[in-house]
């Protein structure tokens, strides 16, 4: 399954929790009327269907709650589905509802979703700032799906967030979701930080020269270097 990036800053937790679902448009929305009911009589696997595609449609616009809406209203026969499980889990975690999300997160251990399960379990626990949990659960979605560099990149970033030993392999998981995907500004900035955390700050120069907008170089370097203080600070005290 495709994982979606939306912020430039890849430093920021909210990348971290909101990389989480496939992207969908919201064409499906034209089969309802204004009062939300069906407009068109379908068969029990096409109104499934086309439910739950509205649902990741509005999860990939952060509707989080109109999502839950749409779940318990009109999906009520996918409840026990892998899809209907991760699309709850991701709807959940969205409005804050943690522990929740985690259980439904936890019932895709054993299915097809096995790896989305892992990852969002990741993600809770990174919203409750446990960085240990979130890199053990990321880990396990990086075992399911090694090819993820979405997966990776939130492995990395819990890491980053661990320091010490940590670091180490923060540097090589996010080196590899980079020659996974090398187009994503997330990968590119938590490599940029995982660079200076390490000193390899030749290195990471050379990564942010590659930014061809002046603009979002300079957002870059100062995210960086200051989340690198702010680090390095908190390790004093």
């Amino acid at each position: 399954m495709k994982r979606r990036t939306s912020l430039l800053i890849a430093g920021s937790l909210s990348l971290l929790l909101l990389g989480a679902c496939d992207k969908h448009t919201l064409g499906a929305m034209d089969a309802l009327d204004t009062s939300g009911n069906a407009a068109a009589p379908l068969g029990d696997t096409s109104s499934a269907t086309l439910y739950l595609a509205i649902v990741e449609g509005l999860i990939d616009q952060g509707r989080y709650r109109a999502a839950l809406g749409y779940l318990d209203q009109y999906a009520v026969a996918e409840r026990k589905t892998p899809r209907y499980l991760r699309l709850r889990g991701e709807a959940l975690l969205g409005v804050g509802r943690y522990d929740e999300a985690a259980m439904v997160f936890s019932d895709l251990a054993d299915t097809e979703l096995a790896a989305a399960g892992f990852n969002g379990l990741g993600r809770v626990a990174a919203a409750k700032n446990l960085w240990s949990d979130a890199e053990k659960n990321f880990a396990q979605a990086v075992a399911a799906r090694p090819s993820s560099a979405d997966y990776l990149n939130n492995l990395g970033f819990a890491e980053l967030h661990l320091g010490g030993d940590a670091l180490s392999r923060a540097e090589f998981n996010l080196r590899q979701a980079q020659e996974i995907d090398p187009s994503s500004a997330s990968i590119r900035n938590n490599l940029v930080l995982a660079l200076l955390m390490v000193g390899k700050d030749d290195e990471a120069r050379k990564i942010l020269d590659s930014i061809e907008m002046p603009r979002e170089r300079a957002a870059v370097q100062k995210f960086a270097v200051d989340w690198v203080r702010a680090r390095q600070k908190s390790k004093l005290e």
